[in-house]
């Protein structure tokens, strides 16, 4: 049901039509009844009807299709409310109170009251702090207003009276997710992210917040960027507020305003200011264009001549705003720069102390080093003579195993075999076949392996192909 996408011209009747719920005229009646009767009677259904609700009135805020559409994200819930979401077959949600009044139990919603003065973390993904704090601000609220007897408890408290009390301003929690992820992937994705890339006014965040958005057009009021701040900071540790200067860092011992920071965020201002200056002067110019169009046709030279002159006087002025603008920009550059360079050298700085650390362990002084380089030399030296010994012995063995053979003997036995051999191909050709017994073939190859020997013995290879015969 929920989508990312937004149709500007969505109204919320159009938006209610789509959702496959309204074909269907049981589910919407058990919709829009009374939730709060159906918690004991049917709990599997309330959770149901719960959840569609929170996805319904979530989607509301991030479609900007609820009556109240002065802010992107903040829920406000009064009678206009109800009254938008009426139906004609089934009049107006009976349950919302019951809704709102859970969702804020859960953590869905808060009361922009509470999450502005509060102090203490409420993202569930943050540190074991923040989700004490989430249970404290979501749980222990409502808790000491029922025990200091300014709400009933539920089992008491009447539908009109649970309406009357969760009417109110309520910050969504999953639209600003949202948006604040969208921000922090904007800014991750600038792979060389320079100071004043990270200073903002809170006009400049503003227009870089709704440029982030997933939401088309989306703008922003005063109190979204308020909550989106206030998120940012306490919450996700990713900026820190100080009067109008936003500065972006997650380096904890960097979460002060800077005098740098402050001279970086006068310098844009700066820079802002001209930069509307020179489209305001252009677009004067361009005033004066057509006014002198306009004179010279109807014939009215001296009008044209006075918007001529004016215009020269704009053109220079605009002259004077771009080398303004130029010599400032070229400021803000080099301060970026020498931001930049400082890093570096505090890199480096970091890296000899590093470096000089490691080399200063015992096992890399040079004593140790000539030691551990000595034995390894005696190492080397005593593998390769185990490695001639036994070079050197194999082949002894290979001239032993060749010792006392008659190779004139062997020679005639082998020519024996071979004219045995011509005998039987001739029986074979002859139709015969004539039967090898076991013992010749043992006996050929008993001579063959000692005429090698013997080939061995008498062509003696030099030392260095030695081994791999015995091998």
């Amino acid at each position: 049901m929920t989508s990312s996408s937004t149709d500007p011209k969505q109204t919320l009747d159009s938006f209610l039509s789509s959702l496959p719920e309204f074909t269907s005229t049981p589910r919407i009646q058990s919709l829009y009844s009374d939730l709060g009767r159906q918690k004991l009677s049917n709990p599997s259904g309330y959770a149901a009807n719960l959840s569609w609700w929170r996805s319904v009135l979530q989607e509301l805020v991030s479609r900007r299709l609820q009556p109240n559409k002065l802010h992107a994200l903040v829920l406000h819930v009064d009678q206009d409310l109800s009254d938008a979401l009426r139906w004609d077959k089934v009049g107006r949600p009976a349950g919302l109170s019951t809704v709102v009044d859970e969702m804020t139990r859960d953590g869905d919603l808060h009361p922009l009251g509470l999450f502005l003065m509060s102090s203490l973390s409420i993202d569930e993904s943050g540190s074991v702090v923040g989700r004490v704090a989430d249970i404290v601000i979501k749980r222990s609220f409502w808790w000491a207003m029922e025990h200091l007897n300014l709400v009933n408890s539920e089992g008491s408290e009447s539908s009109a009276a649970r309406w009357k009390r969760v009417c109110g301003d309520y910050v969504v929690l999953s639209v600003v997710k949202k948006l604040a992820d969208c921000i922090i992937a904007a800014q991750d994705e600038k792979s060389s992210l320079t100071l004043s890339e990270t200073i903002y006014s809170t006009d400049s965040f503003k227009k870089y917040a709704e440029s982030c958005s997933a939401v088309p057009s989306i703008k922003l009021s005063d109190l979204d960027v308020k909550i989106l701040l206030r998120y940012l900071s306490r919450d996700r540790h990713v900026l820190v507020v100080q009067g109008e200067i936003i500065k972006f860092t997650e380096d904890q011992a960097a979460r002060q305003i800077t005098s740098v920071d402050q001279g970086v965020f006068e310098l844009k201002s700066t820079i802002e200011r001209v930069e509307q200056q020179i489209e305001h002067i252009e677009a004067s110019i361009r005033s004066r264009t057509s006014q002198i169009k306009a004179a010279l046709l109807a014939s009215r030279k001296e009008i044209a001549k006075l918007q001529l002159s004016s215009r020269k006087a704009l053109e220079a002025l605009l002259k004077q705003r771009v080398q303004t603008l130029t010599t400032l920009s070229t400021a803000l550059s080099s301060i970026d720069q020498a931001h930049s360079d400082a890093a570096i050298l505090k890199a480096y700085e970091t890296s000899s102390k590093v470096l000089k650390e490691i080399l200063s362990k015992p096992e890399l002084q040079r004593e140790r080093v000539d030691e551990v380089m000595e034995k390894l030399r005696e190492g080397m030296e005593g593998a390769e003579e185990v490695r001639r010994a036994v070079e050197e012995g194999g082949w002894e063995v290979v001239e032993a195993a060749g010792a006392g053979i008659d190779e004139d003997e062997l020679q005639k036995e082998l020519e024996e075999i071979v004219r045995q051999e011509k005998e039987q191909d001739a029986a074979r050709k002859a139709g015969q076949v004539p039967q090898v017994s076991e013992s010749d073939e043992k006996r050929l190859l008993e001579i063959t392996r000692r005429l090698e020997a013997q080939r061995l013995d008498t062509n003696s290879p030099p030392l260095s192909e030695k081994i791999p015969q015995i091998i």
